[in-house]
């Protein structure tokens, strides 16, 4: 089981001036989050050993320099490697690759290098299947293209994946959340060497309006660093027996992973 929290950098910036103006493209900060989640396959049956950890960590370094972030810090056990980035976080498993970035990121851009990446170092020769979401962004002007608007990313995601489809859940002109995904699997995915029945269950829970008093927890004037910010504040026990990877930004909003000591399933 991996748990990945970012709900408190959904709606705390870097900048204190964030609360007192939105303005400002400067004192801005975008907390809605681009979640990118990619499982591999290959029909190559010689390769009896596909994994996309081992992918060497100066080509994630350079994967993450297209998306416009970078790593902060490591973690792993048995079954993934989770990395918390300086725009939330990255999982790596053996053949899931899973990107989650606020901010002004730019995560489609990186598609074609990772594909790339994920033959090159992984054997993975094919993707099983892809999920790309968000909620709709506060400020979508100040965003990069082709994270502008959906129809942009609709459009990349199209150019690579002629089976994909796209989804808008709720009101266009209220809250909602996009998807892109591949439809039903093929033919060609049904036969793959490797493709097999895994349990994989998520839970994403997104938060607003959170109180102003409560999230001071998560700035350097009242917690010295990460490790009281998650004491504080009750995450550590949420998660119990749990590695936590955390990080308390400055001068303020917090990331965190927690992957389970043993085994994650």
């Amino acid at each position: 089981m991996s748990v990945h929290f970012t709900a408190v950098e959904l709606n705390t910036s870097r900048r204190k001036s964030y609360i007192r103006s939105m303005s400002d493209p400067v004192q801005f900060f975008e907390g809605v989050e681009k979640l990118l989640e990619i499982w591999f396959t290959s029909e190559d049956k010689e390769n009896l050993s596909p994994d996309l950890r081992k992918i060497p960590r100066k080509e994630l370094d350079t994967l993450l320099k297209i998306v416009r972030c970078e790593i902060i810090s490591f973690t792993r056990n048995e079954q993934i490697d989770a990395y918390v980035l300086s725009e939330s976080s990255m999982f790596i498993s053996k053949r899931r690759f899973i990107l989650k970035t606020c901010g002004t990121t730019t995560p489609l851009l990186c598609l074609e290098h990772l594909l790339l990446l994920a033959e090159q170092y992984a054997g993975f020769t094919e993707v099983e299947d892809l999920f790309y979401s968000r909620k709709n962004y506060r400020r979508p002007d100040l965003q990069i293209t082709p994270h502008k608007h959906f129809d942009q990313e609709v459009r990349l995601l199209d150019s690579l994946f002629p089976d994909g489809a796209a989804y808008c859940l709720g009101a266009i002109n209220r809250d909602c959340w996009y998807l892109y995904t591949l439809n039903p699997l093929t033919k060609r995915t049904r036969k793959s060497a490797i493709a097999m029945d895994e349990p994989d269950q998520t839970l994403e829970i997104l938060m607003t309006e959170l109180d102003p008093e409560v999230m001071t927890i998560f700035t350097k004037e009242e917690c010295l660093n990460a490790t009281e910010a998650t004491k504080k504040s009750g995450i550590d026990k949420i998660i119990p027996n749990m590695v936590i990877d955390d990080y308390l930004f400055e001068p303020c909003g917090y990331s965190m992973n927690g992957v389970t000591k043993n085994v994650s399933f």
